[in-house]
């Protein structure tokens, strides 16, 4: 039996239900984890997506509801259940990593109830439970990464490690220089849900490619994980977004040699630098990179004002 990782498959409705009383490897080590990190280690989803589920009521611990995070467990000894199903233990998996090239009009999801395509239409030969990493709108194009690494997935998705997406936006009509420094200094958001709260976006970096037949095209690199949030953004400030296409991830991982449809393996090198760049030291060394120079700056400026004097 499969498990559906999907917000969709996993409503209050559904009546899904996992159930994990074993993995290899944890009953080695007598030691509670968190329950996101053991659900997404099984497979189940991201490490935030999984965060969702526990939050929303969805996931029980020995027939025990427990939405308030953190949630410790002990992998042998505890039952998680969601829904009124059974799942076997899950053995351990080859860790695997694709970059697929969504076309516009694919969902980033595993079941469309209307039956629209999803991005596992296009997944075809692979055995591997894999879910993705992060959101796609459906009329957005561009590179989505699968893979069955919870680990990994958490940190690429969240954006305390910042790592960036980059886009090409063509944007109807003539975007202005003001408008645009507007942008980049971030925009109010409304709430996306009923009882929600309203967002200020950061860490969006966006500069002019061109102009071309009345429409504008930016690039713009975002770390963050908001829903639509490069329509929505546009939306406040009056335009539309005629093409989404998200060319890379992290810089170095790009659509370059990936017709629509199409996907392949990562490279080594990529996982490697994927690896690197959503790694706490990295980010670290680049915050402690930015505070030198910000007080090398700081000194000069006061070091030109005594010279004044």
């Amino acid at each position: 039996m499969h498990l559906v990782a999907d917000s969709n498959a996993l409503s209050t409705n559904s009546g899904f239900l996992v159930y994990i009383n074993y993995l290899e490897g944890y009953g080695r080590n007598k030691m509670q984890v968190r329950l996101q990190k053991f659900m997404a280690d099984c497979g189940i989803a991201s490490r935030r997506k999984c965060e969702e589920l526990i939050t929303q009521g969805q996931v029980r611990v020995n027939g025990e509801v427990r939405a308030a995070l953190p949630v410790l467990i002990d992998p042998v000894k505890d039952e998680i259940t969601v829904g009124d199903q059974v799942l076997e233990p899950i053995a351990p998996e080859k860790l695997i990593y694709f970059l697929l090239h969504k076309p516009k009009g694919v969902l980033v999801t595993r079941h469309d109830p209307s039956g629209r395509r999803t991005v596992y239409d296009l997944l075809g030969g692979i055995t591997q439970r894999v879910f993705p990493v992060g959101r796609l709108e459906m009329d957005a194009r561009g590179l989505v990464l699968l893979t069955n690494d919870g680990e990994l997935a958490n940190r690429l998705a969240h954006p305390r490690y910042g790592v960036e997406k980059t886009y090409v936006v063509t944007v109807e009509g003539n975007l202005s220089s003001g408008t645009l420094e507007k942008i980049k200094k971030g925009v109010w958001l409304g709430p996306t849900h009923k009882g929600g709260r309203a967002e200020k976006t950061q860490g969006l970096k966006a500069r002019l490619l061109a102009r071309e037949r009345g429409n504008t095209v930016l690039e713009i690199k975002i770390n963050e994980g908001k829903n639509r949030e490069i329509p929505r953004v546009l939306a406040r400030s009056g335009f539309h977004a005629r093409d989404i296409f998200r060319v890379a991830i992290g810089d170095k991982i790009t659509v370059k040699g990936l017709a629509p449809g199409e996907r392949r393996e990562l490279s080594e090198k990529e996982l490697q630098w994927l690896r690197t760049i959503s790694s706490h030291e990295y980010h670290e060394s680049k915050r402690s990179a930015t505070q030198r120079w910000y007080e090398r700056k700081e000194m000069e400026k006061e070091r030109k004002r005594l010279e004044r004097k």
